[in-house]
């Protein structure tokens, strides 16, 4: 029995031992270095250790991206060392009693067509609507769109709105704002006042935006293209093709550029933005002579 007792005191203490000295075969950091311990098969890491690493973090998404969690708070903040960093959200908790958003939320990666969900007080309208901008990184305007009531809007209580916002991702850096004017008739700068609201935008797999057409922008890329012109009339008939991504115009042709056997059609590329003729010919062309 004493025999059993001393082989699992020594079991107990091989294996205190062991979880005690941790990973033989990895990197660790010292004073702000990594250093080799034992053999580890991975390479070196490449982010920064220690109070390096800290002194490197300024704001809540880098502390985020350095592997630190954010805790459960609202803003959301996210502790590095001896710093804490608070995510940036806007203007919405000063605003709250005034306007708030249901959808989308501060941070949140939107995309063309962005619909919008809220509610505001009544005064924050003015004929039952007020306007909505969405900007990129550096303040530019990339969206508008008009923000309408959906209930009677002369009261002071809060009514619920819905917009829509068009636009195409900006090509440098992936973030903007989101700003929800008070409509303001009267023009008084101490009328003015707006809910402000970061944003992220998401890009296709290429890593570029592809902006939505609707029949009516595409008509008048149409009726701007030469070719097209010079091929025929634009009629009102039309059909989207959804796995090209254009538009097809069928086109009234002219009696001087009749060809048997044909039916254009003014083709819109949602992707490009630019329009071409496709005569649709089939059969033999006659001889003109």
């Amino acid at each position: 029995m004493k025999k059993l007792l001393l082989i699992i005191s020594a079991v107990v203490i091989v294996a205190a031992v062991l979880f005690l000295r941790g990973d033989e075969d990895t990197w660790i950091c010292e004073n702000g270095q990594w250093v080799k311990h034992g053999n580890p098969s991975a390479s070196m890491p490449t982010e920064l250790c220690g109070e390096e690493q800290i002194a490197d973090i300024t704001n809540f998404q880098e502390c985020i991206d350095a592997g630190n969690p954010a805790m459960e708070s609202y803003p959301r903040q996210c502790r590095a060392g001896d710093q804490t960093f608070t995510e940036y959200i806007g203007n919405e908790l000063e605003k709250t009693d005034l306007i708030f958003l249901d959808s989308p939320r501060p941070n949140q990666t939107i995309k063309s067509l962005l619909a919008v969900k809220g509610q505001a007080r009544g005064f924050w309208f003015f004929e039952g609507d007020f306007p909505v901008v969405l900007t990129d990184w550096d303040g530019l305007i990339i969206g508008e769109g008009i923000a309408v009531a959906q209930g009677e809007w002369m009261t002071e209580e809060f009514v619920p709105f819905t917009a829509e916002i068009k636009f195409e991702v900006p090509e440098y850096k992936n973030n903007g704002t989101l700003i929800f004017q008070k409509d303001n008739p009267s023009g008084l700068p101490e009328n003015d006042d707006a809910l402000e609201m970061p944003v992220f935008f998401e890009k296709n797999e290429e890593g570029e935006s592809v902006l939505p057409l609707n029949s009516d922008e595409a008509f008048a890329i149409a009726r701007e293209n030469k070719e097209c012109s010079m091929a025929g009339i634009l009629t009102d008939k039309y059909v989207y093709n959804e796995n090209t991504k254009t538009w097809w115009i069928d086109l009234e042709r002219m009696p001087e550029l009749e060809k048997d056997g044909c039916n254009p059609a003014c083709v819109v590329s949602e992707e490009t933005k630019s329009a071409e003729v496709n005569w649709r010919c089939t059969g033999l062309m006659p001889d003109s002579n």
